[in-house]
């Protein structure tokens, strides 16, 4: 009897293992949430959640996809900016690196980053970060003030004249990310095509001429579709049309330092009704906004 429940361990052992496995495969389909705050040298997104920061692999058969109400259209992978809140689904590889099958995000999380990126909309990290600062200088101060008690009846107009400076410098540091829109323009495409008609050449080398007036100006060019006909020629239309105007800005003296990536926004933001030509028309544009920096203006 001794020796038949010896020879029964090695095949309880194998079940055991083999419904361990069952029980990994079930469940590597993972999920991720979180925010991307950049790119690693390899390519790969970092991603940060509530628990931590994630280096999500990217690769040819990842699927991009932008989700607005109930409609999901694919996107490009450039889309995947820092400040846009993304759901992923993959496995993980290890404990902190996740290989990415699908990536979603919806019209406003991409909204949102855009505007991050443009400078427009101060980012939670932002703040906490010049919280610190403060506090940092605070407590630095604080130091400094209880070692040189007796040097301060001395030292009360360096010390008024350091304040004035400092609080002018905050100022300006306070402003560097707030843009004002300085100028817009609309440029419209025909039905299915991403050429620059001829009346436009004219308004674009006139809004080029502009930024050389403006100190401080950033160019964001976002290309759109309307919503008519299959998703994926309408993001690429969208591509093509913000792309072909920043080729043309970039022609007429637009550095390609001052300029944003060029967005393919597809349908994501129709601004007329589709059901007539008229607000199809409306749809097919790119935007051109002349962003001015305030804090390097000091406006």
């Amino acid at each position: 009897m001794q020796r038949r429940a010896t020879q029964q361990v090695p095949i309880l052992a194998s079940i055991l293992v083999g419904l361990l496995a069952l029980t990994s495969a079930a469940f590597a389909e993972e999920h991720l949430r979180g925010v991307v705050t950049g790119r690693s040298n390899d390519g790969a997104l970092i991603v940060r959640t509530d628990a931590s920061d994630f280096t999500v692999v990217l690769n040819e058969a990842t699927k991009v996809r932008l989700r607005s109400g109930v409609r999901v259209t694919k996107v490009d992978v450039p889309s995947l900016i820092p400040g846009l809140r993304v759901d992923v689904q993959g496995r993980l590889e290890s404990t902190t690196r996740f290989a990415a099958d699908r990536i979603t995000f919806t019209r406003e999380d991409l909204k949102i980053a855009r505007d991050i990126a443009a400078g427009i909309t101060p980012t939670n990290q932002a703040v906490a970060d010049n919280r610190n600062l403060i506090d940092t200088h605070q407590q630095q101060n604080a130091q400094r003030f209880e070692q040189n008690d007796q040097r301060f009846a001395a030292t009360d107009e360096r010390i008024v004249a350091t304040n004035g400076a400092l609080e002018a410098t905050n100022g300006r540091i306070a402003n560097l990310d707030e843009y004002t829109v300085v100028d817009t323009l609309t440029v419209y495409f025909r039905n299915g095509r991403s050429e620059i008609s001829p009346e436009y050449r004219t308004q674009l080398q006139q809004f080029a001429l502009k930024t050389r007036a403006a100190d401080g100006y950033t160019v964001q060019v976002e290309g759109y579709a309307s919503a008519v006909g299959r998703d994926s020629l309408n993001q690429f239309l969208s591509k093509e049309r913000a792309e072909n105007v920043a080729a043309m800005l970039q022609q007429s003296g637009v550095p390609t330092t001052r300029m944003l990536v060029p967005a393919a926004m597809g349908v994501s933001d129709q601004v007329a009704s589709n059901d007539t030509k008229e607000g199809q028309a409306q749809n097919r544009r790119t935007v051109i906004r002349l962003l001015q920096n305030r804090g390097i203006t000091g406006n």
